[in-house]
């Protein structure tokens, strides 16, 4: 026997209420944590962009909050600074690629124009020579 129209919406009425509450009860729980929703929305960027697993997109997405309080409202700086907070030192053909997975779209002449604003301005600094990778400034700090 086949559900009425008006069986099925209450069904989904019940399952869309459901899911409402678990949503509420999971906000909260971040909450009491101190994870706020900032960190959770990069991090789950960071996971599904570049497979991290969920401790280390946190650890990222902190890292990403820290350093992006500086350069609000550049997107392809924050999406470089979202890509080195690994703290794996890439090179700028590297960061290109994986900005471009972020952003969809990415030029290393950009890129590598951004990199040298944020090696500027202290963020980022490059290491070895030849082809010098990069990397955040705060990831050397933290393995000191």
């Amino acid at each position: 026997m086949q559900e009425s129209i008006e069986e099925r919406l209450e069904r989904l009425e019940k399952l869309l209420e459901e899911l409402m509450n678990r949503l509420k009860n999971i906000e909260e729980s971040l909450h009491i944590l101190g994870i706020s929703s900032d960190l959770v929305i990069i991090a789950s960027r960071l996971i599904t962009a570049f497979s991290l697993p969920a401790t280390l997109a946190l650890e990222a997405s902190r890292r990403v909050i820290e350093v992006a309080k500086t350069i609000r409202g550049d997107e392809i700086s924050q999406a470089i600074i979202e890509v080195l907070a690994e703290c794996k030192p890439l090179t700028i053909s590297e960061i290109t690629r994986r900005v471009r997975v972020l952003r969809g779209t990415a030029s290393r002449r950009i890129i590598r124009s951004r990199i040298q604003t944020l090696a500027d301005r202290g963020i980022v600094v490059f290491i070895g020579e030849g082809k010098p990778r990069v990397t955040l400034k705060v990831c050397l700090e933290e393995t000191r």
